[in-house]
């Protein structure tokens, strides 16, 4: 038995073991620590919550903005508006595939319904690299800093220093873009990514999940008991804890590790119902998609009467997921 074939088999027996835990933990936390759940829940504020779940559809148009970018940095040729409106699409028809375990399958969305549109498979998987990694920097990056700045994690300013240095690196071509172009060459791809290229990427990264923070603190705003919890201290926090669940390949889209951790950071009075009230930030995004990719189907079947069948793309090296060939991990 290979390395690759055995690792996969533990990473989905962890799963399944993982989340059948956590189904009890749950189940646990609802028979025993519902009143206080419900003492957190008092007094909700309904109209942060609508503003949350509507804020969050603005994190699909930031997503189709990086690989627009992406896209038109690896030379595709088609005009913004038009390769805009396909990725935002083809975005919002992938969100669902987010909750597949494994946390590839969002990115693998994408990639196979944009080439399906037309596009080059090479510069689609380029993006689909450039934005795991990118996204994955700036995340922690980004709580870092910001935790830090608050006084959430020991060391204060400190913490800029290594956050500054951090980035420099992952910023400068001859840092994180030689780690892009490996990571590149290894699927057989070849692109070049100069020093303002890759910091508009960065930018749009920090938009992203600037953004994503002010969705969760709307969200965890609508609960009067969390008033008591600094802003900057719920924003480095997320952004952290977040970033955190990515790099636990046992729990799909972080899970669990999150809603701990998070609780762990606001250093709350009762851990078991806020991780209870964290968890119901997940019920707002998998509105969010149900919503989205409903809207998006309905666009794209009506497309698809109107126009003729896209010219066939031909398969090249370095295609984002071949037969017989594991697609990489993304963060987001």
């Amino acid at each position: 038995m290979t390395v690759a074939p055995a690792l996969a088999r533990l990473l989905k027996i962890l799963r399944v073991a993982y989340l059948a835990g956590l189904a009890v933990l749950i189940g646990w936390v609802a028979r025993t620590e519902w009143d206080e759940v419900l003492t957190l829940l008092g007094g909700a504020r309904p109209w942060l919550i609508v503003a949350s779940l509507a804020s969050s559809f603005v994190l699909i148009f930031i997503g189709a903005w990086f690989w627009t970018v992406s896209l038109h940095i690896q030379g595709h040729g088609l005009e913004t508006p038009h390769l805009f409106t396909k990725t935002t699409v083809a975005a919002s028809r992938s969100l669902l595939a987010r909750y597949v375990p494994g946390s590839v399958w969002f990115a693998v969305g994408r990639v196979a319904l944009l080439r399906n549109a037309g596009l080059p498979v090479g510069p689609l998987s380029a993006t689909a690299i450039l934005e795991m990694a990118t996204s994955l920097t700036v995340v922690l990056m980004s709580g870092l800093a910001v935790l830090g700045l608050s006084g959430g994690i020991p060391g204060g300013a400190v913490w800029m220093v290594f956050v500054a240095v951090a980035l420099i690196v992952a910023t400068a071509p001859g840092g994180g873009g030689r780690v892009m172009a490996w990571l590149a060459a290894r699927r057989g791809i070849e692109f070049a990514l100069d020093w303002r290229g890759y910091l508009r990427l960065i930018g749009i990264n920090l938009v992203f999940w600037g953004w994503s923070a002010l969705t969760f603190l709307l969200y965890l705003r609508a609960f009067p008991a969390a008033d008591e919890f600094r802003t900057a201290l719920v924003v480095g926090g997320f952004l952290l804890t977040w970033g955190i669940g990515f790099l636990a390949p046992f729990a799909p889209q972080g899970i669990g590790v999150f809603e701990l951790t998070m609780a762990t950071v606001l250093q709350a009075k009762g851990v078991a119902p806020t991780v209870v009230v964290l968890g119901g930030y997940r019920l707002v995004l998998l509105a969010r998609d149900f919503v989205a990719t409903s809207t998006a189907e309905f666009i794209a079947t009506r497309q698809a009467l109107r126009e003729p069948e896209p010219p066939e793309t031909r398969p090249g090296s370095g295609a984002f997921y071949d037969a017989g060939q594991d697609p990489p991990g993304t963060p987001r």
